[in-house]
């Protein structure tokens, strides 16, 4: 039986979303390149869905979503950078920003918590989570990247 990421997967590549998918030592990957973001639709970003595998059996499980909104951030920008992020994160309604020094990205996380439920209803569930991150990513992305210090 197909899990909730692979549902997903399908239902995307329905609508001709640019998609990749991957089950790397027992991590579930979606990765979606998303263009068409921000006020002058002109910005890409690369969000991936991870399933959190859990060390014992649960009555729930987790989903990552780790979205990519900038990148080459030059060590001297960070500082500044964490600091204008950090205004945008008591703002933003879903998830927060940060900067991954080592990479020099901007990226947005959110974790989503599932309850026992079928693996099409998981879906169904990723997908309006999905939907959700990508319009709080979509209203915040230029004043994401005017925060890179």
């Amino acid at each position: 039986m197909a899990n909730a990421l692979e549902i997903l997967r399908d239902r995307l590549s329905e609508d001709s979303v640019e998609l990749s998918y991957d089950n790397i030592d027992g991590i579930n990957t979606l990765r979606l390149v998303l263009d068409s973001i921000g006020e002058a639709e002109d910005g890409i970003v690369v969000l991936e869905l991870s399933d959190i595998p859990l060390e014992e059996e649960a009555d729930y499980g987790y989903y990552h979503f780790i979205s990519v909104l900038a990148n080459n951030i030059e060590a001297e920008q960070i500082a500044d950078t964490l600091v204008n992020l950090n205004r945008i994160n008591m703002e933003t309604l879903l998830g927060n920003y940060a900067v991954v020094e080592e990479a020099g990205t901007v990226v947005h996380k959110y974790v989503l918590r599932t309850g026992t439920m079928d693996e099409k209803s998981k879906a169904d569930l990723l997908y309006d989570c999905m939907v959700d991150v990508i319009a709080v990513i979509h209203n915040d992305y230029d004043r994401i990247l005017a925060s890179i210090g």
